[in-house]
């Protein structure tokens, strides 16, 4: 028998359930030193990673999980001013009412719940954070075909790719760009009506004659498309040359684009995975004009099309780590995380015009001038004196909103390990404005 003690979200909570089962701790504890006393191949292995003050009780979401094996022993005593650094619940969170109570062997647990708006932002130390497992490796064309977040700040050498999420503000990023006049690499150049997708060789060219707008003959959205690209050498062409590489398929660009030599540097724009697949859900069953045209989305509701499109809730994950949706693991979003951590610009939806400006910072694009901030301005509410939020007001989509902490939020949040990723991406949006030199703007 081999016996696994966790302590993620979903198991240690499972482990207060479980007190009540495995019934009083001291006889728990004389069964598992009966059966050390006794021959056989019983091991008793238990991870753990327990803050040293247990109350008021909070939980790590990625522990840092230390293994032993053997006998349990009793914690020695910890001194109060050990403690004073370790994140507790805020006091915001402390003073909501209490929602139920149960009762163990050491006192009565009492249960509040607080919901996100009241708990204000910690700050996380290396025992507390989110962060992803520091040992992982990254795929090596990731590690050798993009630039760390650290590297490419402002560097012009390295080809900029945008990684475009579906419902993250994609084609208002993609106009903002061409607004301000780069030549951008997507799916429009090799539309067959603009008569340049058979091209053998790669062509700059303007595909509307109301907007002076330019891009190449190439279709960087799909695998073949990507394939072409590489066969005319996109990346490492200067003439003419691509200012921005735009696509979802991560993957298939960084793998078949990029090289030791001609590197990339991505940037991605992210927004919570609820409001991502509402935003899908009711787009795609009206948008006739999309390849990926759902009409009969109509007829069945969220809660029904959530039942059955389970693979939508992980669709960055899948993304990033190259894995089939419905065999991703826990190991696969640390690794998602590693990889956004390291070699990915993050910008936040609900930070829009303030994400651009990383964008360009990181970019090496000069928006200073009064014509690329007419392009912004004309995407975006630009907030007036007082207003400390700015958010995409452009190619926005109206819908139903989910309600936090609904059943139906539940379930589209159940299993996500997208949801788990955008926290982590929460947390390192901060930490990346300090990387490229821009101070962080107070949201509050």
């Amino acid at each position: 028998t081999n016996m696994r003690v966790c302590g993620n979200v979903t198991d240690l909570m499972a482990q207060l359930l479980l007190g009540f089962t495995l019934g009083e701790k001291k006889d728990y504890l004389q069964t598992v030193q009966q059966a050390e006393d006794e021959p056989g191949d019983m091991k008793l292995t238990y991870c753990y990673d327990c803050p040293k003050k247990l109350l008021p009780f909070h939980i790590t979401p990625t522990p840092h999980l230390t293994c032993a094996e053997g006998p349990l022993h009793e914690r020695e005593n910890i001194n109060d001013e050990d403690t004073k650094a370790e994140q507790t619940c805020p006091q915001s969170c402390m003073s909501q009412g209490i929602a139920w109570s149960f009762g163990s062997q050491s006192d009565t647990v009492n249960v509040r719940q607080c919901p996100a708006s009241t708990i204000p932002p910690v700050t996380r130390t290396a025992e507390t954070s989110n962060a992803p497992n520091e040992s992982i490796e990254l795929p090596k064309s990731i590690q050798s075909n993009l630039v760390d977040v650290s590297e490419g700040v402002g560097q012009t050498s390295f080809t900029p790719f945008f990684w475009h999420i579906p419902k993250c503000a994609g084609t208002a990023i993609q106009n903002l760009y061409f607004c301000m006049g780069l030549t951008l690499a997507n799916q429009v150049g090799a539309n067959p009506k603009f008569k340049h997708n058979e091209e053998t060789a790669l062509v700059e060219f303007k595909p509307w004659k109301r907007y002076d707008w330019s891009v190449i003959n190439v279709d960087t959205t799909t695998r073949a498309g990507i394939l072409r690209a590489q066969e005319l050498g996109l990346v490492s062409s200067r003439d003419p040359k691509a200012d921005l590489v735009v696509s979802g398929e991560f993957d298939s660009v960084v793998s078949h684009l990029f090289d030791k030599t001609n590197r990339g540097k991505v940037f991605a724009m992210f927004r919570h995975p609820v409001e991502r697949l509402e935003s899908l859900f009711y787009y795609l069953q009206k948008a006739n004009w999309e390849s990926t045209f759902h009409p009969e989305w109509a007829k069945t509701s969220l809660r029904d099309w959530a039942k059955t499109h389970k693979g939508e809730k992980n669709w960055m994950v899948h993304k990033l780590v190259n894995k089939d949706v419905h065999s991703l693991t826990m190991d696969d979003l640390e690794l998602a995380k590693q990889i956004v951590k390291e070699k990915i610009l993050v910008g936040l939806e609900s930070k829009f015009v303030e994400s651009i400006h990383r964008f360009n910072v990181y970019s090496g694009i000069d928006d200073s001038c009064k014509e690329r901030q007419s392009c912004i301005a004309s995407l975006a509410r630009v907030p007036t004196k007082g207003d400390k939020q700015a958010t995409r007001a452009s190619n926005s989509d109206p819908h139903p909103k989910t309600k936090p902490g609904s059943d139906l939020w539940k379930l589209l949040t159940e299993d996500s390990l997208d949801v788990l990723l955008y926290e982590y991406i929460e947390e390192i949006y901060e930490h990346q404005g300090e990387i490229i030199g821009i101070e962080i703007k107070d949201s509050a």
